[in-house]
């Protein structure tokens, strides 16, 4: 049958519980789950099984796992497999904490397996799994992330019938290993990966330890294999499917039914494995005894080396692979998923993970204390994506949880060794688990301290000792041995972040006691964030799109840091600071409002150009600014660039602001940051304005390399002696001999008709309400205009809809914080407008969403409602046609302007900026054209307000 087995197994599968399937297609994650080991035969277990709680834990008492128990009614709930009782795809969605869970089912072993020994694989269940087949126990394993494998085949016979049962016990126990599950996260209890059962030759395969290395100009790939079986002679063999790789033949002697073989393969030619071109070996495993039974495993390798050390003329050591400095990109991945929680939904969904940290720019995932199924694993290194993978934490300390801890990590070492995309092994975070939240911490214990030490040179000098290997994921202080000098920033503040990552690198040299728990200090090993980002705690929802550029932007500055890791790939639960949604769908970063084509994939390649200035500029019209720029430059690239750069923005009128773009030269030097020439510029007169400072790093074909920009905000220099802020724009302004512009604040309102408001935003620069309102203006038109006979009238307004908290994807239970707005998404929050003019309802618009992302610069820069914006309205109506509103302004010289979102399924509420929040320097505007010329001159402003009736009395 070969290969070809899996694609009938469906056929194969039955269920006491309900119907068979029919095809693989209905077999949930239907892939193999460990394509580094696998055998053309196997039949996949995964799909309905029965089910049944034991609450009262009675079930083995009562032997729930014989034949004559089977057929009670207690058995008839159903879980799908492989998921966690606790998530929605297992259809059970048992939340509340249950601590024992039974599963049964019967499979027809294929006929074609006689001869076999017979094998039952578990990828993982949480926590203790007592497994019974036929009626005979076959084993029992504990540790919740880590594969059970067990000899059945003295319990079922191929071509026959097998009853399968698993208890599986999860105490939750802090003592045992649980990662976030012990940090507020929905738990994961059960089987939730992958249940098969392959057939083995009596002498077969048991492991294998592949190991690529340098000696020399050597490339070598270490081959350490394990056969088991009856005692006597075999032959291990392994067969390349490469030329470049030669076949080997060790001839064994198996003893104690153990053998062993160690030797080298030389590769010629050799295709190094790296993210921009992760080439994979593929190699046939074969052992014959001498009987002639065969086991036949197909892995596959990837050539590759991961060290630390200084390169050239360097004062620091760098991350090294494949001998070359490499600058991690890197994201945190906690490997939630909101149907299948720790399961993925499906191999797809384990690749689309991959491939979109990818597409983003990211070269790294930081695997957040859980270790990754193995075939996300599969997919990094077959797209080429660095892993560091952590050890999931106990949340206590005891010699209970040591044990539990170090069996756990030395199982997950031994599955994961083979991948080629793992660089690194994170031992714990935070001291979670070791003396974060203990009675004693870690800095105050030399006991737990030599423990973690010995833990660190167990994995570095037994385990692994041709990996990366971090002892703490610092957090501060928390170091104690370690391959790199890890740390962490979580400010939201380009001040305090700046300061921060400063003073990191700062005390970052041999010797410093910085960093590291008290009697250490820190050797030469590389500098590495491995978590930014803002960290507002459980319950923040906020545009992440700003502060990711702006702290990508500080750490590149600094050579000496080696690269970051961003929290997080996606939203989890109660942490909304993803770069995705909780579902993976894209959030909108609004780059490109400033920089055309611009994606976060230009803030992350091994070549960066950026700036050392706040994210915010603030100018005077007329003035000259200067901007220090930095080009970071870990590419094979080796031509000197060229530096593009342009100012582009929005006036308060509405009217675009662009300069013409200017090249000058650049030079980098390779693995180093170099500073630039300061660039100098003009910002224009007389226009009061928010844009960008563009910056484009080109190639010596002109091919963009890399992008970034730092925002401007150009207004006037007058200051009010009261308060020091800078003047508002004028209240009226003479455009020209026939236009001029009248400015309201937002808050000037003179009627607010809502069941949820008024809401105001500082200074009465933003209004909002929730659902239908109707918000009134009415404004004094100045005579000298009343004169001049207006004409033609045009509203110039940025408006938003307004989202209530049911917006937001979040459990029972969320606060919402007031200064935190949730990232524009692909899916929207629209409604309508409609707005009357003097009464008249002149205009209706649909409002396309509630967004925040870097477009809300002023959202931002006056640090409220973070990132939040409106759109533009920008909408003229001729007076010739309207009499009745020149008429009556005439009689009384006010002019009423109404905002109204009806009552009705559009109702979603209303935002209304002013000139100093959301995305553009615009005050609600009336700009007046008229018949005949004014007869104030041109420049003519006054800052009196023009709005009448005023409810709050703004100034």
């Amino acid at each position: 049958m070969g290969k070809t087995l899996i694609a009938v197994m469906g056929i194969l599968l039955t269920s006491c519980a309900m119907a068979s399937p029919t095809t693989d297609t209905d077999i949930p994650r239907a892939e193999h789950p460990r394509p580094d080991f696998q055998r053309a035969q196997w039949l996949n277990l995964n799909g309905t099984w029965q089910f049944r709680f034991d609450p009262k834990d009675v079930g083995l008492k009562q032997q729930w796992w014989t034949n004559a128990n089977a057929q009670g009614t207690d058995w008839k709930k159903q879980i799908v497999v492989p998921f966690g009782w606790e998530s929605e795809l297992s259809k059970v969605h048992q939340t509340e904490v249950s601590h024992i869970g039974w599963y049964r089912r019967e499979a027809d072993l294929p006929a074609e397996w006689k001869g076999k020994t017979l094998w039952l694989h578990i990828g993982a269940a949480d926590w203790e799994a007592r497994v019974w087949v036929n009626g005979s126990e076959v084993g029992t394993h504990r540790g919740g992330y880590t594969p059970l494998e067990f000899d059945i085949t003295g319990a079922a016979k191929a071509g026959s019938k097998a009853t399968i049962v698993v208890r599986v016990y999860d105490p939750q126990d802090p003592e045992l290993p649980g990662g976030l599950q012990h940090q507020g996260h929905t738990s994961t209890s059960g089987i939730w990966q992958t249940v098969w059962i392959e057939p083995r030759a009596e002498v077969h395969l048991a492991s294998v330890r592949l190991t690529p290395r340098k000696s020399g100009n050597a490339w070598l790939l270490g081959v350490e294999a394990t056969i088991h079986g009856p005692d006597g002679n075999a032959v291990f063999r392994i067969k390349p499917q490469d030329a470049t790789v030669p076949t080997r033949s060790v001839g064994l002697v198996l003893k104690n039914g153990t053998a062993r073989a160690a030797f080298d393969l030389e590769i010629e030619q050799p295709q190094l494995w790296s993210p921009d071109d992760p080439h994979l070996y593929k190699l046939e495993l074969q052992v014959e005894s001498a009987a002639g039974g065969l086991d036949v495993v197909d892995s596959y390798f990837g050539l590759r080396t991961i060290g630390r050390g200084r390169y050239g003329q360097q004062n620091h050591e760098s991350i090294l692979l494949n001998g070359r400095p490499l600058f991690l990109r890197g994201v945190l991945s906690q490997a939630f998923n909101p149907r299948g929680i720790y399961t993925a939904p499906s191999d797809e969904f384990l690749q689309r993970d991959v491939e979109l940290a990818k597409s983003m720019g990211f070269n790294c995932i930081r695997l957040h204390v859980k270790p990754a199924e193995p075939r996300f694993l599969y997919w990094a290194d077959r797209l080429g994506m660095l892993i560091i993978e952590d050890m999931p934490s106990t949340a206590k300390h005891s010699p209970r949880a040591r044990a539990q801890w170090r069996s756990t990590m030395r199982e997950v070492i031994a599955r994961d060794y083979n991948h080629p995309s793992i660089i690194a092994w994170c031992l714990f975070n935070q001291s979670w688990g070791i003396g974060n939240g203990e009675p004693t911490s870690l800095a105050d214990s030399p006991q737990q301290q030599a423990w973690v030490e010995q833990q660190w040179k167990h994995v570095k000098e037994v385990l692994d000792p041709f990996r990366l290997v971090i002892d703490n994921s610092s957090g501060p202080g928390d170091h104690v041995i370690s391959d790199l000098n890890t740390w962490h920033v979580t400010e939201n503040h380009h001040a305090k972040s700046r300061a921060r990552i400063s003073m990191v690198v700062r005390q970052t040299y041999p010797g410093s006691t910085f960093n590291y728990v008290p009697g250490k200090q820190q050797d030469t090993a590389p500098l590495l964030n491995t978590q930014f980002g803002p960290s507002e705690g459980r319950g923040a929802d906020l545009d992440v799109s700003w502060p990711l550029r702006t702290l990508i932007t500080q750490m590149r500055r600094h050579e000496k840091n080696q690269g970051y890791v961003y929290r997080m790939l996606s939203d989890v639960e109660g942490e909304h600071t993803g770069v995705l949604n909780y579902d993976r769908s894209e959030k909108q970063f609004g780059y490109k409002a400033f920089f055309p084509k611009m994606t976060l994939a230009d803030l992350q390649g091994d070549d960066f150009v950026g700036f050392d200035s706040p994210p915010v500029i603030e100018a005077v019209p007329g003035s000259e600014v200067t901007l220090p720029i930095f080009i970071s430059h870990f590419s094979t690239r080796r031509e000197s660039p060229k530096l593009r750069w342009w100012l582009a923005g929005m006036d308060n009128l509405g009217r675009k602001v662009k300069t013409a773009p200017q090249i000058v030269s650049a030079n980098w030097h390779p693995y180093r940051t170099t500073f630039q020439r300061v660039l100098r510029i003009d910002i224009p007169k007389n226009r009061r304005f928010v844009g960008a400072i563009c910056l484009e790093l080109l190639d010596f074909r002109g091919v963009r390399i890399a992008a970034n920009y730092v925002n401007v905000l150009a207004r006037d220099a007058h200051e009010s002696t009261e308060n020091k802020t800078r003047l508002p724009s004028p209240r009226v302004q003479v455009i020209d001999s026939r236009t001029v512009a009248l400015r309201f604040k937002p808050g000037d309102y003179s009627r607010f008709t809502s069941k949820n408001g008024p809401r105001e935003g500082q200074r009465s620069d933003k209004v909002f309400a929730y659902g239908p309102c109707r918000i009134e203006y009415r404004l004094h038109i100045p005579q000298f205009v009343i004169d001049a006979v207006p004409d033609r009238i045009q509203v110039l307004t940025e408006v938003g809809t307004k989202a209530k908290d049911e917006r937001l994807d979040w459990p029972t239970g969320h606060i919402p914080v007031a200064a935190h707005y949730p990232q524009t998404q692909d899916s929207k929050h629209s409604g309508t407008l409609n707005i009357l003019l003097a009464g008249k309802p002149l205009w209706q618009f649909r409002l396309p969403d509630d967004p925040a992302d870097s477009r809300g610069v002023l959202s931002h820069h006056g640090r409220y409602h973070l990132g939040s914006y409106g759109y533009l309205i920008k909408k003229e109506v001729n007076l010739v046609k309207h009499p009745t509103i020149p008429t009556r302004l005439r009689v009384e010289p006010v002019m009423s302007i109404t905002f109204e979102v009806p009552a009705g399924p559009q109702a979603a509420g209303l935002s209304i900026y002013g000139e100093r929040l959301g995305r553009f320097p615009i005050d609600p505007t009336l700009i007046i054209h008229t018949a005949e010329n004014l007869t104030k001159r041109v420049g003519w402003t006054s800052y009196r307000p023009v709005a009448v009736q005023r409810q709050n009395g703004a100034d």
